[in-house]
């Protein structure tokens, strides 16, 4: 009404996602402070629960820490039989490989993408999304331009320089994550973050479009999001019946994801 349509933007966003980094930043979390909250839905009552300390995680992530130093020894040696397998020209064996480093990678979960690990993560986990030439650029590299030239018939010895680089760029990510500082409220929201981007990213197979493994991605992603629960099942124990839910439903989503594997 009087308001030329040129000139409206529309409301602000309350959230923004990207290809490059897909995690939401919502301006609910950081105007309000509040995780799945809703614009203008009343306040939701405080909890009866006493707060965690910060001190109360300490523990928590130094065992995160361990398992993610441990996840990505396992991510090198399946990079080191892919490499193997692309010099002998063995394109399910490099498959094969790759399906094993994706797997181990994504298992991590709870990595943080600030700083250098956010640099390191694209080159190892990124997407073409956003990038100039998109498949094309010469910064697409790491597990998804791996994906791309062993599922389209790219030639096997083409693709060595890209998993010698994916080594190099794995062996800097375990030389810096132990050294990340991770915020508690970070960790603990990784908890349920982790499967929301699988769901969205892998089960969906926006991310993996040439090898179609978005099932073996999801699942991984549940193993990531047991672990981190893991972790936390200490400070969890005593607090109402999270604990009890979480685990019934984990057991749901493997169950579930078996029986499409086996389709």
């Amino acid at each position: 009404h009087g308001v030329p349509v040129a000139s409206y933007a529309g409301p602000p966003a309350l959230a923004t996602y990207t290809e490059r980094a897909p995690h939401v930043l919502s301006q609910l979390t950081v105007e309000g402070g509040v995780q799945a909250g809703v614009n203008g839905a009343p306040s939701a009552p405080p909890s009866a629960l006493p707060p965690l300390s910060a001190a109360s995680f300490r523990a928590p992530i130094a065992a995160y820490r361990v398992f993610a130093g441990r996840q990505l020894g396992l991510m090198q040696s399946q990079i080191a039989q892919l490499q193997d397998a692309l010099a002998a020209g063995d394109r399910p064996g490099a498959q094969d490989a790759w399906r094993g480093a994706f797997v181990d990678y994504l298992k991590l979960g709870a990595v943080y993408l600030e700083g250098p690990v956010a640099g390191l993560n694209q080159a190892i986990d990124g997407n073409a999304g956003g990038l100039v030439g998109a498949t094309a650029s010469p910064q697409f590299s790491g597990l998804h331009r791996l994906e791309l030239g062993l599922w389209t018939g790219s030639g096997l010895q083409s693709l060595l320089p890209w998993a010698r680089r994916l080594g190099v760029d794995v062996a800097r990510l375990r030389v810096i994550l132990p050294h990340v500082q991770i915020a508690p409220l970070d960790y603990a929201t990784r908890a349920h973050e982790i499967l929301e981007d699988a769901l969205r990213d892998l089960l969906s197979g926006t991310d993996v479009p040439w090898s179609g493994e978005g099932v073996l991605g999801t699942a991984a992603g549940i193993a990531a999001t047991n672990e981190v629960i893991s972790t936390l099942r200490r400070l969890l124990t005593p607090r109402e019946s999270v604990l009890p839910a979480v685990d019934a439903r984990s057991e749901e989503h493997t169950s579930e994801l078996q029986s499409l594997r086996h389709l």
